[in-house]
């Protein structure tokens, strides 16, 4: 189920905060040019938030999302709204309006809200691959192998090593 792959992610996002000190959340990777953990927390954060604040009215704009740094400067908050996020996410299905941002304007689009919990299972995969980029900085090996890894990813290679 779509939804339950997101929930997925969100609970592994939420064992690797447990498993960080407050100094790993915060440390400025070189390797991810100065950004932090808890900012791509807080930006999977706030996109799933984005999406279920939107729910009632129909309209989705991820560009007007917070940017709350107390999400990215405290694991506990950060912690907190990951534990509230699995029931906003379990929302029945709905026609939605998405507004795009392009270069060349504004423009709204049809969507569901299934595909916007599709989209922001990919954008919580994207993130935690970087996530894991700057534990390994950290040479911190606290995440699962799969850790960062798209589910079509994780099905390939499943199945060339079964073809070996």
């Amino acid at each position: 189920m779509i939804k339950q792959s997101l929930k997925e992610q969100l609970n592994s996002l939420e064992g690797l905060l447990h498993q960080l000190k407050d100094e790993e959340y915060t440390y400025r990777s070189t390797m991810l040019n100065q950004a932090t953990i808890g900012q791509h927390v807080r930006h999977v954060i706030e996109l799933v938030q984005c999406l279920a604040q939107a729910y009632e009215q129909g309209v989705v704009d991820y560009d007007t999302r917070k940017r709350d740094q107390r999400i990215e400067n405290s694991r506990n908050f950060a912690l907190q709204l990951l534990a509230e996020m699995h029931q906003a996410i379990d929302l029945p299905e709905k026609e939605l309006k998405l507004v795009v941002n392009t270069g060349n304007g504004v423009h709204i689009v049809n969507t569901w809200y299934n595909r916007e919990i599709f989209y922001n299972t990919e954008h919580a995969t994207h993130h935690m691959a970087l996530i894991r980029v700057a534990l390994k900085e950290m040479q911190l090996n606290i995440v699962h192998d799969n850790f960062g890894i798209a589910y079509g990813t994780i099905r390939h290679k499943e199945k060339i090593s079964a073809q070996v």
